[in-house]
């Protein structure tokens, strides 16, 4: 029997679906978006494409970037920012030189600055937390590299207050208990979870990032840019908060099969609307700005889909 062209057609699409491939999915610790994202979509990833197995793996930002560099995740979330200070070779990454073996897969949702302190503690600026207890979340996660940055662009270091490294659960314990001033998110997910619990309990306020140090930061490092949370973002704050935002993103290894990329891109793309009921932070996202552009390569398998659906050129 022959094969006609459309028959050849058929039988290269079913090995490509069939084609094995593991996924090794960097997300977070347990409790954060990051993580519970992470297993949403990779579910949706494992039912679509039989070929494919994988698994979450309970890392965060900065040392998921290290992960896919080092060939030990292939696929992970990270944010923008942190992709950028990877390729350039600088800050958390100085001493490996420029990182250029990451390609993005999607652009998911902002993550906005939140820095919170309570109502009744004098503080209104940034530079006003001075000798304070803060946390940025734990040592090595998402939030820490761009709360730093911040404090930087204000003059200040972790050594001008008293830098407390914690899980995000301990900070709101810390938090409600009043053992630390403020809650020192350089990004995180909006709302977050952390601060809608504190400020059910006590009194807060939301500090703003002036024009002078927003503009500062956008100007100084890829993946930044301008943020203004909205009044009534959380109870009792009834103001518009300025700052900065950093995307979260999803990264892969340049060594990602084009068509594995493609199927990954697809299948997000094809639940995307619907993640918003399993994290908040993606109702910010839209299916049709995946394809956004940071100044990095995004891996040719995403560009693929993206250009198909007009979303890129």
């Amino acid at each position: 029997m022959l094969l006609t062209p459309l028959m050849v057609a058929g039988v290269v699409l079913a090995a490509q679906e069939d084609q094995k491939y593991e996924l090794r999915w960097g997300a977070a610790v347990l409790g954060g978006n990051w993580a519970t994202l992470g297993s949403a979509m990779l579910e949706d990833v494992l039912r679509a494409n039989p070929g494919m197995t994988g698994s979450v793996m309970p890392i965060g930002g900065t040392a998921n970037v290290m992960g896919v560099f080092q060939g030990k995740l292939n696929i992970a979330f990270t944010k923008a920012d942190v992709v950028g200070e990877a390729w350039d070779g600088v800050g958390s990454f100085a001493a490996l030189g420029k990182i250029r073996n990451l390609r993005i897969l999607a652009s998911l949702f902002p993550e906005p600055s939140q820095f919170l302190v309570y109502a009744d503690s004098g503080i209104t600026t940034i530079p006003q937390l001075k000798g304070r207890r803060i946390t940025a979340g734990p040592k090595g996660g998402g939030t820490e590299p761009l709360t730093i940055k911040i404090l930087e662009a204000y003059g200040m270091t972790i050594k001008d207050v008293q830098w407390t490294p914690l899980p995000f659960n301990g900070g709101v314990e810390q938090m409600l208990d009043r053992h630390l001033d403020a809650l020192a998110y350089g990004a995180m997910g909006y709302p977050a979870p952390q601060i809608l619990n504190i400020s059910s309990v006590h009194k807060t306020r939301m500090l703003s990032l002036s024009d002078e140090v927003v503009a500062k930061l956008v100007k100084a490092s890829k993946g930044i840019e301008p943020y203004t949370l909205p009044t009534n973002s959380y109870k009792g704050i009834d103001y518009p908060v300025k700052g900065i935002s950093s995307s979260v993103i999803l990264i892969a290894h340049e060594t990602m099969p084009e068509d594995v990329a493609y199927r990954v891109t697809k299948t997000l793309a094809e639940n995307f609307d619907r993640y918003a009921g399993t994290v908040k932070a993606m109702a910010l996202g839209k299916a049709t700005e995946m394809g956004k552009s940071f100044g990095f390569p995004q891996h040719p398998g995403a560009s693929k889909y993206y250009k198909e659906k007009g979303w890129i050129k």
